[in-house]
């Protein structure tokens, strides 16, 4: 089965522009569209309470495809589209991300998403009477180090030290490990860390498959 996946941003201007850019991808790449799958939970929701999203996740069997319109359609937290990209593809399930014509299986890989999905908000959103002092956190701004993204990527997977990447980059050690840091590689190279996170955002328990809704009933809602 190949899903179209949308999530309602700003109501329903955007998901009729989610909906165009993912026919014209499916039609471009000769995908045939069998179903559509619409989330309405606020996107400030963090994962762990998209209840409707975890059950569609877990409806979907080896072999299935979702296309998307970009990567904060499966979410604004950096630590949770990880978790679900790995997820996906450890179940063997194929995504696509239509704005970018890109196809996301085991043969792509993490690293050649990481130029998406590092410049995401570190924490999920938390929803909680309690005010936090401080600015809020929001997307990273881009860096002088996002070019070489995958050099430095390789190089951690291989257990190269920040000091030999960055004198094979020619790149200060202190600001190469300041980029690391922040974009917290490492960790998100960790196959532990993973596991754990899995967990905490409830992803491997059983969930019952969701009904979805269609844009045709959600238009029919709004209208009526």
């Amino acid at each position: 089965m190949i899903y179209a996946f949308l999530r309602q941003f700003s109501g329903e201007e955007s998901l009729l522009s989610q909906r165009a850019k993912i026919l014209s991808y499916a039609k471009e790449s000769a995908l045939s569209l069998d179903s559509e799958m619409i989330e309405f939970d606020s996107a400030k929701r963090p994962l762990k309470e998209r209840d409707s999203f975890q059950e569609f996740l877990h409806s979907l069997k080896s072999g299935d495809e979702i296309i998307i319109d970009t990567i904060e359609t499966l979410g604004s937290c950096m630590e949770e589209v990880v978790v679900i990209i790995n997820c996906m593809l450890d179940r063997d399930i194929k995504f696509h991300i239509a704005s970018q014509k890109l196809q996301v299986d085991h043969s792509t890989g993490l690293s050649q998403l990481l130029p998406l999905i590092v410049r995401l908000k570190d924490e999920p959103n938390i929803q909680t009477s309690v005010h936090k002092v401080g600015r809020p956190k929001g997307r990273k701004s881009a860096s002088k180090f996002d070019i070489y993204l995958p050099d430095i990527v390789s190089g951690l997977k291989e257990g190269e030290s920040v000091s030999a990447i960055a004198r094979r980059l020619g790149v200060s050690r202190s600001s190469l490990k300041d980029y690391i840091e922040s974009r917290q590689l490492k960790k998100i190279l960790d196959d532990s860390w993973l596991e754990k996170a899995k967990q905490s955002f409830r992803l491997d328990e059983a969930k019952k498959p969701s009904s979805g809704c269609t844009l045709n009933e959600y238009q029919q809602k709004t209208v009526s």
